[in-house]
């Protein structure tokens, strides 16, 4: 079973969504069953978890989820730093996943990356003896004098938005927490904290991946995304609605409880029921108006002129006869209440 990690926070309640569409994107080109580790805090609500259960177990995979409080030895070292309001505590989930997931091995996501292959190629990597499996960060020459600072190497410094983690031989090592400490209690400047920290405790025993794996959406000549996992590492986000790969984002967002036609599908569906019954009331009123008619002249038999004319008689002579009756009362009424001389 392929073992995948992705860790974020949710304080408005979005931020969720961008992660259900990295499962959906990999759920989407994958066969092979899938175990999902969703790290997070308390913003997490228990709505978007059973959301982000549902996207899971419609495609026939699993998936658990941790609550995260980092420890405090790393509070007390990352108070220190100010670049983690940028990245948020959020960015250094992944740096526990030897202490958190007990498996031999799992792949982390960053959640503004796109899965455009099969995950199961990435599984296959064999890592044999080394940390990790990772790819060359294609950004770091811009800044490579500040990595340079802290003792890493640019040409092979990797990105930590994917990475194939072989958890038991980090195990092994059992100095690897405290050695992450020890980086950043040097290196307090640190400008991103958690890939810092992983190049500089891993980084001499690791294995460089192909760049397909992990390919920087501003690195890709004409954004072509096919065979490979994009990852929007720069400002540009594929959320974002002018951004080239907000088309394939919307593709993955649509297969997700969060698909953004769903409300409007909801009120499209209140308008047409409304209509309908309105419809529905007036049909009613008209079949029960055709009923009436169709009843009342049945009731009626065609009549001929002459039975007319004698009716048109009758009724003549009868408002004769009535019309005598009260002239007569009204006389005797009269001669009745006359004074008398």
């Amino acid at each position: 079973m392929i073992e995948i990690a992705l860790a974020f926070q949710d304080k408005d309640g979005k931020y969720v969504e961008h992660a259900g569409v990295v499962l959906a994107s990999v759920f989407h080109h994958t066969s092979s069953p899938i175990h999902v580790h969703i790290l997070h805090d308390a913003s997490l609500t228990e709505v978007n978890k059973r959301k982000l259960t549902r996207l899971t177990t419609k495609h026939q995979h699993t998936i658990s989820f941790y609550s995260i409080t980092l420890p405090e030895d790393m509070l007390q070292v990352l108070a220190n730093i100010n670049s983690i309001d940028m990245w948020t505590h959020a960015s250094m989930y992944r740096l526990l996943l030897p202490a958190l997931i007990p498996s031999d091995k799992i792949i982390y996501l960053d959640c503004d990356v796109l899965v455009n292959i099969d995950i199961a190629e990435l599984w296959q990597v064999e890592l044999n003896e080394k940390y990790l499996g990772a790819i060359w960060d294609q950004g770091i020459m811009d800044v490579a004098s500040i990595v340079s600072a802290k003792g890493l190497n640019p040409e092979i410094y990797f990105n930590s938005g994917v990475i194939v983690f072989a958890l038991n031989n980090i195990r092994q090592n059992t100095n690897w927490y405290q050695e992450m400490l020890n980086f950043l209690r040097t290196f307090p400047d640190v400008t991103m904290p958690d890939q810092d920290v992983l190049n500089a405790v891993f980084g001499a025993n690791y294995l460089p991946l192909d760049i397909r794996f992990n390919s920087f959406n501003m690195a890709i000549p004409d954004h072509d995304y096919n065979n490979k996992i994009v990852h929007f590492a720069g400002d540009e986000k594929c959320w974002n609605k002018d951004s080239s790969g907000f088309a394939l984002y919307r593709k993955f967002l649509n297969l997700t409880p969060w698909r953004a036609f769903k409300a409007k599908l909801k009120r499209r569906r209140r308008k047409v029921s409304y209509v309908k019954r309105r419809f529905m009331r007036k049909s009613n009123r008209r079949i029960i108006y055709k009923r009436r008619i169709k009843i009342i002249r049945t009731r009626i038999s065609p009549l001929s002129l002459f039975q007319l004319k004698l009716i048109r008689t009758i009724r003549r002579r009868k408002g004769t006869v009535i019309n005598t009756r009260i002239q007569y009362q009204r006389r005797i009424k009269r001669k009745n209440t006359a004074p008398i001389r």
